[in-house]
């Protein structure tokens, strides 16, 4: 069946990649010429124009696990705390809310940057509530901060590119979760290479008391070809 424009339904799964790919490959090989902003702009745009394409593109053609793996590892650490109150940071279309419902949880709310994705989500019915974040501002996480949310999680957002989510979010995070909450990020073992990361941050708010990590954990099959690393945080104060 053919979309109201007119373009078949595989054909926008096989763009929704190739755009994704060329936007990822052009800032990774030329960062010099590539700056956050304009590299931002054009994944957005990827991502506002297929959006509806997304889970399956994902899922189909990258052979994406990070959802599964989110929902898995919550459920190891809260196996018998299903009400806990739960933000999906950078959720998209919320294929981490899908497998976390699977898992028992249903207290969860979602926030990502762009409208396009979070009308696909709103569409799944999995969030008790949905927040779209301003794109590139911090700041304009501190309506959230009432330290209300037992857990956040992450699939597939940290550390992916430049104009992902990185350590610079992880104090004002820190005011989002009670203490004694927890902080889960998903993401693929390469992008934790990168140069852009500032690790120190972490380290930095640890020697502050205010987070505690877990030993890091490797997945095999982040995605295709690719394996994964899960990282875990003990918010305590």
């Amino acid at each position: 069946m053919a979309t109201c424009d007119g373009e078949q339904p595989e054909s926008g799964v096989k763009a929704f990649r190739d755009e994704m790919t060329v936007v990822l490959k052009t800032a990774k090989e030329h960062p010099e010429t590539t700056s956050r902003e304009e590299e931002l702009e054009q994944q957005q745009g990827v991502y506002s124009k297929l959006s509806e394409y997304f889970d399956k593109s994902t899922k189909k053609l990258f052979g994406y696990k990070g959802h599964v793996l989110t929902a898995k590892h919550l459920d190891r650490l809260y196996p018998n705390e299903k009400d806990i109150k739960i933000l999906d940071f950078g959720g998209g279309t919320g294929l981490a809310a899908e497998e976390m419902i699977k898992c028992g949880f249903h207290n969860i709310y979602g926030i990502d940057i762009n409208k396009s994705m979070l009308e696909e989500a709103q569409k799944k019915k999995c969030y008790k509530g949905l927040y779209l974040n301003k794109a590139n501002d911090i700041d304009s996480l501190d309506f959230l901060f009432d330290n209300s949310f037992d857990a956040i999680v992450s699939a597939g957002t940290f550390y992916c590119s430049l104009s992902h989510a990185g350590t610079e979010y992880f104090e004002k995070m820190c005011n989002i979760v009670r203490p004694g909450g927890k902080i889960l990020i998903v993401t693929a073992e390469v992008y934790c290479q990168a140069s852009y990361i500032k690790w120190d941050e972490i380290e930095r708010l640890e020697r502050l008391g205010r987070l505690r990590s877990h030993p890091v954990i490797v997945e095999e099959v982040y995605k295709t070809n690719h394996r994964g690393k899960v990282f875990v945080y003990d918010v305590l104060q």
